[in-house]
C-alpha cells in the first residue's frame, strides 16, 4: 500500500480513473468466458450440425453473430480500457519515482554538511539510483497488478454463479494458498532487505577499489587482503542474502502457481465424487479455473519485484528521516558593510557512536585585506575549523559576526554568499556556473593561458571542454574559478600541495598578496613553514584548542595578479 499511496498523493483523480478503467478492464476479461460458454451452449441446443444465426462478415463466415458481435465488442473494450488505464498509472507512477529522486536532491542539498559527511557519498548514491529503479520497475507492474486481480475478482463471482460449492471450495483453497505462500515470501523478503543493507557496504567497497587502486597496486598483501576481506566479502554477502531470497520467492512462486492446477485436479477428479455437479457446470468451473491460472501466476510472479521496490522505498524513507533540513533562511540578502569575520566562543562538537571531538572554544578575526595562516598537526581541528568559516559547520556554540551582522539561520546562507573554498576534497564542475559575459570568457582564456592548461581546456559557452586533468591542474582550474566568483573570503586548504615549485611559489608569492590587494580576507591551511613569512597572522591549532597567534610582516614579492594569471 506505502508504493501505492506513492502515487494516489501525485495524481489523485488520474489513480482513480485509471483504477476505474482497470476494474472495467478486468470485469470484461472476467466476460468471456461466460460469452464463449454461452455460445457453445447455444449452438448444443439449437443443433451442432446447423450453422443458424450466422452471418458473412468480410466474405467470413461468422456463427452465432451475437455472440461473437458481443466477445469482439468486449475485445476491443477491454483494447481501450486496459491500454488507458496502463498509460495513466505508468505515467503517473514515473512521475511520481522521478519527484522521489528530485526529493532526494532537496534533501541532500538542503541538509547540513555534517550529515552528509556521516552517511557518507555510497549510501546517497545506492538510494538515489539503485533504490529509485527499483521503485520504478514495481511502480510499472501495478496497472497490470490491478487489472489481473480485478480480473480474478470477476473470474470468482461468475464460478459462484454457476456453482456456490465450486466456488466456497476454491475460495477456500486460495486463502490456503494465500497464506502457506506468504510465510516463504516473509522470509524472502527479509533476505532481499538484508542484501539491500549490505549492498551500501559493496558499493563503499567498490568506490574504494576505483578511488584506491594505486596504493593497492603497491602491496600485493594489501592488495590481496581488500579484494578479499573487504570487497569479496561485501560482494559474496550480498550474493548470499539475494541467492536465498530468489530461491525462496521463485519457489513459491512456482508453487503458487501450481496451484490453480491442484485445485482444478481436485475438482475434477475428487469434488465431483462427493458433490452433485452436472458436467456443463464442471466445464465452466474448470474453463474458469484455467483462465484464472494467468492472472493469479502474474500476480504472484510479481509479489518479489514489489517486495523489492516497497523495500526500496522504505530505504529511501529511511535517508529522508536520517537527514535534516539545515535551518538556514532560503532568502539571501547582502549583508552590511564589514571589515572582518569574528569568531567568538565558538565550540564545534562532533558525536558519534564510536568517538568524539570538541573544537574550541575558540576567539579568533579574519580582516580583510589580510592573509591567515591555520597550521597544526593532524587532527588538531584546522579543517573543522576552517568549515566553521565557510558556514558549513554551525557552531555548537558561540557566535560569528560578520561586521556587526550576527550569522543566524536568518543570515547563514547569505554569509556563505561571500565565500569561495577549495577545500581538500572539492569538487570540480564540469562547467561555471557563474553568470558569464564576454569579457568574462576573454578573462578565462587569458587565465587558461597563464595557468598553462589552456591546451588542456577551452571553455565554451561557460562548460570545460574537459576536467580529465592531473591533480595540480584540476586545482588550477578550481583556482579560476574561485577568482571568477570574486568573493570577498578566501580559503584554501592544502591548495599547493599538489602543485610543482613553481606553481607553489606563483601561489604563496603571487596570487596570495594579490587577493590581500584586493582587500580580499585570505585563510589558508599549509604545512608549508617555508611560506609562513607571507602571512600576517599564523593561527596554531593544537588538539582542538588554538594554542596561539603569530604576527609576521608578509615579505612577498607584491606582483598583481594580471601578470601572473
Amino acid at each position: 500500500m506505502e508504493l501505492f499511496e506513492l502515487f494516489t498523493r501525485k495524481a489523485p483523480n488520474k489513480v482513480f480513473l485509471s483504477v476505474l478503467l482497470g476494474a472495467l478492464a478486468g470485469l470484461s476479461y472476467a466476460l468471456l468466458i461466460p460469452i464463449v460458454l454461452g455460445s457453445i451452449g447455444s449452438r448444443i441446443s439449437q443443433n451442432v450440425l446447423r450453422n443458424e444465426g450466422s452471418r458473412r462478415f468480410f466474405s467470413l463466415e461468422v456463427s452465432n453473430f451475437r455472440f461473437a458481435l458481443l466477445f469482439a465488442s468486449v475485445c476491443l473494450l477491454i483494447l481501450v480500457c486496459r491500454s488507458i488505464s496502463q498509460i495513466l498509472l505508468c505515467r503517473v507512477a514515473l512521475e511520481a519515482t522521478t519527484d522521489l529522486r528530485i526529493k532526494a536532491y532537496r534533501h541532500i542539498i538542503n541538509a547540513p554538511i555534517a550529515e552528509l559527511e556521516k552517511m557518507g557519498s555510497s549510501k546517497l548514491i545506492v538510494a538515489i539510483t539503485t533504490d529509485v529503479g527499483r521503485i520504478i520497475m514495481g511502480a510499472t507492474m501495478m496497472p497490470n497488478v490491478l487489472i489481473a486481480s480485478v480480473t480474478l475478482a470477476g473470474m470468482l463471482g461468475y464460478l459462484f454463479l454457476i456453482s456456490s460449492d465450486v466456488f466456497w471450495f476454491v475460495a477456500k483453497a486460495i486463502v490456503f494458498g494465500i497464506v502457506t505462500y506468504q510465510v516463504p515470501m516473509l522470509i524472502g523478503n527479509r533476505y532481499f532487505e538484508r542484501g539491500r543493507a549490505k549492498f551500501d557496504a559493496l558499493q563503499e567497497s567498490i568506490r574504494g577499489l576505483i578511488h584506491g587502486t594505486k596504493e593497492l597496486k603497491l602491496s600485493k598483501v594489501k592488495r590481496d587482503r581488500y579484494f578479499n576481506e573487504v570487497l569479496l566479502a561485501s560482494e559474496y554477502e550480498v550474493l548470499r542474502n539475494t541467492q536465498r531470497a530468489n530461491t525462496i520467492v521463485v519457489a513459491a512462486a512456482n508453487y503458487g502457481d501450481l496451484l490453480s492446477f491442484f485445485v482444478i485436479g481436485i475438482v475434477a477428479f475428487i469434488f465431483v465424487s462427493y458433490h452433485a455437479i452436472t458436467a456443463e457446470t464442471l466445464i465452466g468451473a474448470i474453463m474458469v479455473l484455467l483462465y484464472i491460472t494467468g492472472p493469479v501466476g502474474f500476480i504472484l510472479t510479481s509479489m518479489p519485484q514489489l517486495a523489492n521496490a516497497k523495500v526500496s522505498l522504505r530505504s529511501i524513507k529511511r535517508v529522508f528521516e536520517t537527514l535534516s533540513r539545515e535551518a538556514a533562511s532560503e532568502i539571501v540578502a547582502p549583508l552590511p558593510e564589514w571589515d572582518a569575520v569574528r569568531f567568538s566562543r565558538i565550540v564545534y562538537r562532533y558525536e558519534d557512536s564510536e568517538s568524539s571531538f570538541e573544537l574550541g572554544p575558540v576567539d579568533l578575526e579574519i580582516a580583510k585585506g589580510e592573509i591567515t595562516f591555520i597550521v597544526g598537526g593532524n587532527g588538531s581541528g584546522k579543517s573543522t575549523l576552517s568549515k566553521l568559516v565557510a558556514l558549513h559547520y554551525v557552531p555548537t556554540s558561540g557566535e560569528i559576526y560578520f561586521g556587526g551582522q550576527r550569522i543566524d539561520q536568518h543570515s547563514l546562507n547569505s554569509g556563505r554568499q561571500h565565500i569561495a573554498a577549495i577545500f581538500t576534497d572539492y569538487y570540480l564542475f564540469d562547467r561555471l556556473l557563474s553568470d558569464l559575459t564576454e569579457v568574462d570568457e576573454e578573462l578565462i582564456n587569458r587565465y587558461l593561458s597563464k595557468l598553462e592548461i589552456d591546451r588542456k581546456v577551452k571553455v565554451q559557452n561557460g562548460q570545460f571542454s574537459t576536467i580529465a586533468l592531473s591533480d595540480g591542474q584540476r586545482k588550477r582550474l578550481a583556482l579560476l574559478v574561485a577568482f571568477i566568483e570574486d568573493r570577498d573570503v578566501y580559503i584554501f586548504d592544502e591548495w599547493a600541495a599538489d602543485q610543482d615549485p613553481m606553481f607553489k611559489d606563483v601561489f604563496y608569492h603571487d596570487i596570495l598578496p594579490e587577493l590581500k590587494s584586493r582587500n580580499k580576507a585570505v585563510v589558508v591551511i599549509s604545512h608549508d613553514d617555508r611560506y609562513f613569512h607571507v602571512a600576517d597572522k599564523v593561527l596554531v591549532m593544537e588538539e582542538g584548542k588554538l594554542s596561539r597567534t603569530e604576527r609576521a610582516l608578509a615579505k612577498s614579492r607584491e606582483l598583481p595578479l594580471a601578470t601572473v594569471v
